[in-house]
């Protein structure tokens, strides 16, 4: 229950290499192993399938937050990660060859952890951010951009009729979003695309890559299965989650929600891990990055 935490985190997973965090085999799609996807079609990881992650590569101190393991008696989670939603995605451009792409309705995702992690530790909301989600807001008609683009502006090889640039939105996002990210969106620009018609989430699934495999017959060197296709979450793809903390008691052990989070963020705070499957293949590795909201 939510109010059972006491203090929170906003977690961020920056893709460092292509991702595939997958749901099978996939049915009445166009590739066999698709990525996790939202309710409403977007790429995701869904909290079971980070927090699985995040504990595999966690040293047995701060490991105990997390609950017990399969081989233990029951223990409940003293940290609870929420789905990490997709927020900014590497899109194609004629200039500089790629830019940051999101949608109104993917910094909805933000707002609203936002907004949790805020209820949370009851903390201030910045006055840059009611700026941004004024010129964010979920009737977009027109794309944005923090650089300006000559035309044709084409994105992801679609055709954007007309781009208003918004460099300003730069000082809402870099109060929410960790230091390297809000960086890496400053040098290489930020465009929002509108969700009318369609067009944002088309943009969005254009960066998916989809990548096809065979298994081969190693003495007779003939391919022995497939082809099958793999989806891939293209790197610098960011998603944000948070990080819910409620207070620790074991034995003689006590520790308050605050200093939980602050374990947490101290053992996971820039740290590289797979997530997914295909690692042997060099893909699924992220680098976690926490923030606390700068007031």
């Amino acid at each position: 229950m939510l109010h059972l935490y006491e203090h929170s985190l906003l977690l961020c997973v920056k893709a460092l290499t292509p991702v595939h965090v997958g749901i099978g085999r996939g049915e009445a799609i166009h590739v066999d192993l698709p990525v996790q996807r939202d309710e409403f079609g977007f790429p995701t990881i869904w909290a079971s399938s980070l927090k699985g992650a995040v504990k595999a590569n966690l040293s047995g101190k701060v490991k105990k937050f997390l609950g017990a393991e399969p081989h233990e008696e029951v223990a409940p989670s003293h940290i609870s990660l929420l789905d990490a939603r997709l927020i900014l995605v590497p899109v194609r451009t004629l200039k500089g060859v790629w830019t940051y792409g999101t949608t109104p309705h993917l910094l909805g995702y933000l707002k609203r952890y936002l907004e949790i992690h805020i209820s949370i530790n009851k903390a201030a909301y910045p006055n840059e951010l009611q700026q941004l989600w004024g010129i964010v807001s979920p009737d977009l008609n027109r794309a944005i951009s923090t650089k300006n683009f000559e035309k044709p502006v084409l994105v992801n090889e679609l055709e954007l009729a007309e781009v208003e640039s918004k460099p300003e939105i730069l000082s809402g996002l870099s109060k929410v979003l960790p230091s390297e990210v809000g960086s890496a969106v400053k040098g290489q620009g930020l465009i929002v695309i509108p969700d009318k018609d369609g067009r944002g989430s088309e943009v969005i699934n254009r960066s998916l890559m989809v990548q096809y495999r065979v298994r081969l017959n190693r003495e007779s060197k003939t391919v022995e299965a497939g082809p099958w296709s793999e989806e891939y979450i293209p790197m610098e793809t960011v998603f944000v989650s948070v990080a819910l903390c409620r207070s620790f008691k074991q034995g003689e052990s006590k520790m308050e929600a605050k200093d939980v989070c602050n374990e947490f963020k101290q053992a996971v705070d820039g740290k590289a891990i797979y997530v997914g499957g295909k690692e042997t293949i060099g893909r699924g590795l992220v680098k976690l990055l926490t923030h606390v909201l700068r007031v």
